[in-house]
């Protein structure tokens, strides 16, 4: 077992150092200064009593708090240590350093290790392999930066007190870069889905879409049992290294989630559930969670079970409970799978990592290039034109290009070998179709259209396609079956949008349609109207590719 997580924990690394070669290209604080950096992440050998001074503190460890702030470490030896967890893996360049600010008490010498694990330590050396022996500060109110050598990837920084004046105080940040501790699957891009969830009034609250974690509401199961999961879609897979819980927030009644557990898929099919490398972690079982008091904390014990680690979870409504991962893991679909509750299993969830970058790849897509990836509702779904027990007999005396799949088999070539012909040869409105599979919520479409390339008489093929013009899309749970199937519109009452050869906006190289309002079905169909003047009727549209996002 050891050695499976051990590659795995290579491959991260692996990942994360191409990640940041070619992706970071900021540097800066980490978190302390900022308050990212929760006050459970700071850690340390020993703390100066608190009845001795009440200032003295690991969480007082910042840069520029006020004067007398700190962290002070409770003996004078150069065994005692300050430690950092940044939740998750960064490229660190360099440290800054500064004393209590109480005109005393300054660190002059110190060293620094790093791990990705909080088990496996090691020093920053010099050039000849020996611990570099940093120099500190010269006074207890100057910042000091430290660059490094060369840079590092850690997720946990120690500080070790070497030398001092009159007392081992200080306070620190780390500077780098740090790509994977950012928000994901967030509304609208995310979707979430859930096992159950209680009815209410105008469904205004309780769904699981009720349950991203910047809501005010809260998703509510219907019922109480262990069989209950909150799920969240990101999107294409990416590498997730944290997650994030809060309770119900809409309502005076105190419900949320004590313990859960966590599993993911790529294909809603297999699920694996979470596990940490070391099936024990200091920094991950134990982790700080606010009391009623909120001048006082106490720590709640994160246990294993038979399928998974148990989180966790929520001792209030309105406080954030976040778990860094100690074995990221890359998935699309993540549940959250409450054990234990108070009262009623509510709760709001979030995830933290790697934002996906690059190509959508298969079955997803951009609706711009400045948006993330979402899912591609139609990608490779069945499809046809006219009726579906028509289509066969249409396509036979069609070229090869008339085949209706082709509009959804996620390439984006513009070839006309490619696309799909929509005309009017054997019908006035010719109707194309695609079986989503089962009900969705659909946003809109976006079609990719074909520009003239990949045929030989380019011009007359533009003549044939200019008498086009409307495209009018439609979204439906059922066919209507049309008295005529020959003359007449599809005409559904449930008409996401259309458009039409005004200023040519119909022949652009990709028409994106949004829905006039949000519509649900299981079919969505694009139907083909030509000009009703000219000595000529015959038009055709042709839909190199297809695309349906919610």
């Amino acid at each position: 077992m050891w050695k499976y997580w051990l590659f795995s924990l290579l491959i991260f690394l692996l990942d994360l150092q191409v990640c940041w070669t070619t992706v970071c290209k900021t540097n800066g604080p980490l978190g302390m200064i900022t308050g990212t950096i929760r006050d459970w992440q700071i850690t340390s050998s020993s703390t100066y009593p608190q009845e001795w001074d009440r200032r003295c503190h690991e969480k007082y460890a910042r840069v520029y708090l006020p004067n007398k702030y700190g962290w002070c470490a409770k003996y004078k030896s150069s065994s005692e240590w300050l430690q950092v967890d940044l939740g998750v893996a960064a490229r660190v360049t360099g440290v800054m350093t500064q004393g209590r600010g109480d005109g005393t008490e300054w660190v002059t010498r110190f060293m620094v290790s790093y791990s990705m694990d909080a088990y496996h330590w090691n020093y920053i050396v010099d050039n000849y392999g020996d611990q570099l022996l940093f120099e500190g500060n010269t006074d207890s109110y100057t910042v000091k930066h430290s660059y490094l050598d060369r840079p590092i990837i850690a997720r946990y920084i120690k500080f070790h007190t070497v030398q001092w004046h009159r007392h081992p105080s200080m306070r620190v940040e780390i500077l780098g870069c740090q790509l994977c501790k950012e928000p994901l699957g967030l509304p609208p891009y995310g979707t979430l889905t859930a096992s159950s969830s209680r009815g209410r009034r105008k469904r205004s609250t309780c769904q699981p879409e009720d349950g991203h974690i910047l809501s005010s509401k809260g998703w509510c199961a219907k019922a109480d049992n262990d069989s209950q999961w909150l799920q969240l879609d990101v999107g294409p897979p990416t590498l997730i290294t944290g997650v994030v819980t809060k309770g119900r927030g809409d309502t005076r009644r105190k419900h949320w989630v004590e313990r859960f557990k966590i599993s993911y898929s790529n294909d809603t099919r297999v699920w694996y559930f979470y596990k940490d490398a070391h099936h024990l972690d200091p920094k991950s079982r134990w982790l700080w969670s606010p009391s009623l008091n909120t001048t006082s904390s106490h720590l709640i014990p994160d246990k294993y079970s038979e399928e998974g680690l148990l989180f966790g979870g929520n001792s209030d409504k309105e406080t954030e409970r976040v778990h860094f991962l100690n074995s990221p893991f890359v998935a699309r679909y993540v549940r959250f799978i409450p054990v234990e509750w108070r009262k009623k299993i509510s709760m709001r969830a979030g995830l933290l990592g790697c934002p996906f970058t690059g190509d959508c790849g298969e079955g997803f897509m951009r609706v711009n290039e400045d948006t993330p990836c979402v899912e591609n509702l139609a990608y490779k779904k069945d499809s046809w034109i006219n009726k579906k027990t028509q289509y066969k007999r249409h396509i036979r005396h069609k070229l090869p290009e008339g085949h209706a799949d082709r509009a959804v088999d996620g390439n984006l070539d513009v070839q006309l070998q490619s696309c799909t012909i929509l005309d009017n040869l054997y019908g006035k409105y010719p109707l194309w179709t695609v079986d989503l599979g089962q009900k969705q919520r659909v946003s809109g479409v976006v079609i990719y259209t074909w520009q003239g390339d990949g045929q030989e008489k380019a011009t007359s093929f533009r003549e044939y396609m200019s008498n086009l013009d409307k495209l009018m899309v439609y979204v439906d749970d059922k066919i209507q079956q049309k008295e005529d199937e020959h003359d007449e519109s599809y005409a559904s009452g449930n008409m996401c949008n259309y458009i039409s050869s005004l200023n040519n906006a119909l022949f652009a190289p990709k028409v994106v349609m949004q829905c006039v309002r949000t519509l649900v079905g299981r079919y969505v169909l694009i139907e083909a109207w030509g000009r009703q003047i000219g000595w000529s009727r015959l038009f055709g549209a042709v839909l190199c590719e297809v695309q349906v996002f919610s």
